[in-house]
């Protein structure tokens, strides 16, 4: 005779894991598409393009700075200092994105006619085991043809993460020695956030928003005038 009790478990655990199967099913389907990246982006940063220099200039009054290391020391050097590093950068991104927020992590790879890239973005490590979708190459040279010669191209691809304290800190290293370009988008907060060799430039939703939080980590700000 089966016990009721078990087939009781036994039907819970059945619901449970279909429970589960369809919130998964929700979010596969709530993944941002190629298409609606593009519009999202379009619409919300029309005066600028996916390069991630550009948006300090573009969103001057949007735009603050901070630096990673004290008196504005670019490179860690020793674990004490890589400490420092994460920490302020973790503490400060997840200050600015409330916790547990959604956002879109944006890299890419540059490509010239007729040259072999010496650092493909695939080679990179910290991001290998995050999905990308890849959107349509920037032909560089038609967007600033002083800086970039013809033939360059980048091609843009973003991921939908959800942040989390201390969990992307290799992909943070790899930013602070040079070896990746990256940025954060926060499309519910409508701000982005680009780590560089350095620190991490803020692009807020707005010139009160950001003066709000340049305040607040006002001691970790440069001492130059522009705020570089």
């Amino acid at each position: 005779m089966i016990n009721e009790g078990f087939l009781r478990i036994e039907g819970g655990l059945a619901k449970l894991a279909l429970s589960l199967t369809l919130m998964l099913a929700v979010i596969v389907t709530d993944l941002m598409t190629a298409e609606q990246f593009n519009n999202f982006w379009k619409s919300t940063y029309p005066d600028t393009t996916l390069i991630q220099h550009h948006f300090r200039h573009d969103f001057a009054d949007r735009w603050f700075r901070i630096h990673s290391l004290p008196e504005s020391k670019r490179y860690a050097e020793d674990d004490n200092e890589w400490s420092i590093l994460l920490d302020r950068q973790n503490e400060i991104i997840s200050d600015i994105l409330n916790g547990h927020s959604n956002f879109l992590l944006v890299t890419g790879g540059h490509t010239s006619e007729g040259y072999t890239e010496l650092h493909p973005i695939d080679e990179v490590n910290s991001i290998k085991e995050f999905a990308f979708i890849s959107l349509d190459p920037i032909d560089l040279n038609k967007i600033s043809p002083d800086e970039y010669d013809q033939g360059q191209f980048y091609t843009p691809m973003f991921s939908d993460q959800i942040w989390q304290a201390k969990k992307f800190d290799n992909l943070l290293k790899d930013i602070a020695e040079d070896n990746l370009r990256a940025f954060f988008i926060s499309v519910d907060k409508e701000l982005i956030i680009a780590p560089y060799d350095g620190g991490v430039d803020f692009i807020l939703k707005d010139t009160k928003t950001r003066n709000f939080y340049k305040q607040k980590y006002s001691g970790w700000l440069s001492g130059r005038q522009d705020g570089l």
